[in-house]
């Protein structure tokens, strides 16, 4: 009897060991929890300029719970890009994926990972990673996923940053990031 219980506590460590290296690191990333008349969920902001555009809104159109982000955005100029990005969160070093799921038409420039208090940008640097692969036109009726990977190689407080060329329409759901064993 004392095996089987040390084996079925051995088999529950492990299991609970696993599921932690898949638990998704950032917060908020399924858009649900909103603060009353934002444009963001919480945990999810943009630059002060940039909010005062009024080209992000709150969707009921979610690939799963109730909320999505929607952007629309018609650049005026060439390289006229516009950009949301998560609040700080803490990445150990390894590989990582981020998850994202998208609906509608636009073109992505780049999903980077960043130190806190770095710029983000579509080129690798010693505080940026940008994701691969790049994802770039989206049209899309559906719900589509994209896997994007990242390799961290100091553990630091990151942020996730979405740049987008143009918006039309285009929903961001269900956004995680997750350490791979």
């Amino acid at each position: 009897m004392k095996k089987k219980l040390i084996f079925a506590a051995l088999g529950a460590l492990a299991y609970l060991s696993a599921n932690a290296q898949n638990t998704p690191i950032i917060p908020n990333g399924d858009m649900e929890i909103w603060n009353a008349g934002k444009q963001f969920p919480k945990q999810w902001g943009t630059f002060y300029t940039i909010e005062k555009e009024g080209i992000f809104s709150r969707s009921t159109e979610a690939h799963s719970g109730k909320f999505a982000i929607q952007a629309t955005f018609e650049p005026q100029k060439e390289f006229d890009n516009r950009r949301f990005f998560a609040q700080p969160f803490n990445l150990e070093a390894g590989k990582h994926q981020v998850k994202l799921f998208l609906k509608g038409s636009g073109d992505i420039r780049f999903v980077a990972l960043h130190k806190k208090d770095s710029n983000a940008a579509g080129k690798n640097s010693s505080s940026n990673i940008a994701g691969t692969p790049f994802i770039g036109k989206v049209e899309h009726q559906e719900w589509k996923e994209y896997i994007l990977d990242f390799d961290i190689i100091d553990a630091d407080s990151y942020q996730l940053t979405i740049c987008f060329n143009a918006a039309n329409k285009l929903l961001f759901d269900d956004i995680t990031v997750i350490k791979l064993k």
